[in-house]
């Protein structure tokens, strides 16, 4: 019940979540290449991909874990997913800061090109991919950040509300008996007016008196 009145927001949170595990598998293989190069050309500051290189593993692991507590619609899980979400996205946005001599539109500005020139073929693309891969990630976990705590918040707005469904329902019912039984006592009461009214009606029949005779 829950699920399918959530059902639009789910999907959009599912597919958020599928692009989030995509571009993390693609970030994690650009990024241990990078490493690798930069340690063959021996520059050694591995800062600049590892920093974002771990948050894209951690992407990895919480894209899976969230699809999960998405499909199952789980509250509690939910914030728990979304306070991740949150630092993730802080995560990114710290790769970004770190990898921004990477980020020009010219192939020679760009830091890592300069270094991976100096032992062949400068890769420039790869770079540029994995700058755009960076951005896409902020963007994508900034979004799944704010889905996540929505889907947690209306799953627990459902949960109160059918809680005190059963509340409600009894209250009515009791109510509903009181009426009834109120309606049934007024019915009693006209028909045994009525029957009064009819002896009445009738000759030759003497109705008891209705005031106590006076003693002598």
């Amino acid at each position: 019940m829950h699920a399918e009145r959530a059902g639009p927001l789910r999907g959009g949170l599912l597919g958020l979540r599928l692009l989030e595990f995509i571009f993390a598998v693609i970030l994690v293989g650009i990024l241990s290449w990078d490493h690798q190069r930069m340690k063959t050309a021996g520059y050694f500051s591995f800062y600049v991909s590892d920093v974002a290189l771990g948050f894209s593993v951690a992407a990895l692991v919480l894209s899976v874990m969230a699809s999960f507590a998405h499909l199952f619609f789980h509250s509690d899980a939910n914030i728990f997913m979304g306070v991740l979400d949150a630092i993730l996205f802080a995560g990114f946005i710290a790769s970004c800061i770190v990898y921004r001599q990477n980020f020009h539109v010219t192939c020679n500005s760009n830091l890592l090109v300069r270094v991976f020139r100096t032992i062949g073929a400068p890769h420039c693309g790869v770079v540029r991919l994995g700058a755009a891969l960076l951005i896409l990630q902020t963007i994508l976990f900034f979004c799944t950040t704010i889905l996540t705590f929505a889907l947690a918040s209306r799953g627990r707005r459902l949960t109160a509300d059918n809680t005190n469904t059963p509340v409600v329902r009894e209250e009515k019912r009791r109510f509903s008996f009181g009426r009834r039984d109120r309606a049934d006592r007024d019915r009693d009461r006209l028909d045994r007016d009525r029957e009064r009214d009819q002896l009445q009606a009738q000759p030759g029949i003497v109705q008891p008196e209705t005031t106590a005779a006076t003693t002598v």
